[in-house]
């Protein structure tokens, strides 16, 4: 008599929650994340009761803002986050100027910084939802790839219905879903080893970016193909795009490799915000540099200027001569005097769009690489620290920056949680939030968001996204999209008895 075969183990819970943070009943904790990494494997969690894989939300059981994560959730990372959504918002909506003395001038601090600090996270979270100090392996790392290849694809398509909207965005959730991809193969990948895959990208991914797209051109290929059939999407994601993969997945290696280490220790902080603050100096020192050597004439400078005297960020001379657009060896459209003919007018009509705008991938490699009537630039144009540039010393800038804010908010959480508890919120339920700003902006339509100089819109949409978040973690647990995303992603990756 033939024996019945056996029956198959009961589907394991993640250990972590989707948004990146420690689960709790059976979950990973901050003291978890604090052992030896070869400390013995947990034993199996029990069966997961119905209401984990249930379409009801959540309701809140415990201290506030724990969500689904129990008391020791990162409350210093969601805060992060929150604060990099604040800053996209700005990028995307705020009045901003040179300096740092007035708002205008401190917000245009979020120019490029908040997206870079958003994929930092985003990385974090990566490693957290793989397992932290322990990465996962086995048939527990099969179902936790999977689990993020399901997410992967729910973040493209909700980022092409967002797309829909028309705004004038550049929309990161497409790229976030290819850098989640492109991350799996490296969850289990030693710390040590990610930051030089982080360094390795923050070195050369600009490079990549700029002469990849001149040597095909060289060659007779093209990155760009006239046909609308998305066989460029991989090119789009990783080279030729926005946010291209080159150079991006420095943050997401950087993140990953941060989520490996001990951070149950305040030392250990500390020293995050001194290694981040090195990288700062360095980055935008040495962009500042060559800056002077490379483009004499129109070097780079750091505003420091007062309320009475206002200045741009850009001059139409400074910005032509930093992207060595002038030269010689480049050309501009029959007719055109200057980039300001070239250009779509920006926020303030100028002819410069806003940084961080759709529009200023205008100025940045995208669309020099795509625009058929101006060749590319030489390697003179990463001489510079400027928001979405890709250069180099941006990368390594910035990401400094992010290592910086992730360590004080966490430093700051650990004495005064409820301090951030507005910006932990928001941070909390970070794709509602992106979502739901952006469809204000198709309700409120693209004239009210490019010109104009108060930041009313901009204030409204911060303070308005905290609040309602705050307002929903008093009730549930986990934010609506965020839960859409659990249960599919749970649903589509459990094993049947």
């Amino acid at each position: 008599m033939t024996a019945a075969p056996p029956t198959p183990p009961a589907p394991e819970p993640p250990s972590h929650d989707d948004d990146g943070t420690p689960q709790a009943p059976g979950s990973t904790s901050a003291s978890d994340l604090a052992e030896p990494a070869d400390s013995p494997a947990p034993t199996t969690p029990s069966r997961p009761d119905a209401s984990y894989y249930s379409w009801r939300l959540p309701r809140r059981r415990g201290a506030y803002l724990t969500g689904t994560a129990g008391p020791d959730r990162l409350t210093g990372l969601d805060a992060a986050r929150g604060l990099a959504l604040i800053g996209m918002m700005a990028a995307h909506a705020a009045f901003t100027t040179c300096g740092l003395t007035t708002l205008p001038g401190l917000l245009n601090q979020s120019h490029g910084r908040s997206s870079i600090l958003f994929a930092t996270i985003a990385g974090f979270s990566l490693g957290i939802m793989s397992g932290g100090r322990n990465p996962h392996s086995g048939e527990r790392l099969v179902r936790t790839r999977l689990r993020l290849m399901v997410r992967s694809a729910m973040l493209l398509v909700l980022a092409a219905v967002i797309s829909w909207l028309g705004t004038p965005v550049a929309i990161i959730l497409g790229f976030y879903a290819a850098w989640l991809v492109l991350g799996i193969p490296f969850l289990r990948v030693r710390p040590s080893r990610l930051f030089l895959l982080a360094g390795a990208c923050a070195l050369t991914g600009g490079v990549v970016s700029v002469g990849l797209p001149a040597l095909a051109q060289e060659l007779g290929l093209t990155l760009q193909p006239s046909m609308g059939d998305g066989n460029n999407a991989v090119t789009d994601f990783f080279v030729t795009g926005t946010y291209p993969g080159v150079v991006w997945m420095a943050f997401i290696f950087l993140g990953l490799g941060l989520s490996r280490l001990d951070w149950s220790r305040t030392v250990n902080l500390r020293r995050l915000a001194g290694a981040g603050l090195l990288c700062a100096v360095i980055g935008y020192g040495s962009g500042w540099a060559l800056s002077q050597v490379v483009n004499p004439e129109f070097p780079e400078t750091f505003h420091l200027v007062s309320p009475a005297d206002p200045a741009e960020c850009f001059s139409v001379g400074e910005l032509s001569s930093s992207l060595v657009v002038n030269d010689p060896g480049s050309s501009l459209p029959s007719g055109s005097s200057s980039w300001k003919d070239t250009v779509p007018d920006g926020s303030e009509g100028s002819g410069i769009p806003e940084p961080g705008s759709a529009d200023s991938s205008v100025l940045s490699k995208g669309a020099l690489s795509t625009e058929p009537t101006i060749s590319l630039p030489d390697l003179r144009y990463l001489a510079t620290t400027e928001p979405h540039s890709g250069s180099p010393f941006e990368v390594v800038g910035s990401g400094g920056v992010a290592m910086v804010v992730i360590a004080v908010a966490q430093l700051v959480a650990r004495r005064a949680r409820y301090l951030l508890a507005p910006l932990a919120a928001a941070g909390s339920m970070s794709l509602t939030v992106y979502c739901g700003h952006l469809v204000v902006f198709w309700v409120l339509g693209s004239t009210t968001l490019r010109y104009g100089e108060s930041n009313l819109l901009w204030a409204a949409m911060a303070g308005g996204s905290c609040v309602f978040a705050m307002a929903w973690f008093a009730v549930f647990a986990r934010g609506p999209l965020e839960h859409l995303v659990h249960v599919v992603s749970v649903r589509a990756t459990r094993a049947r008895d």
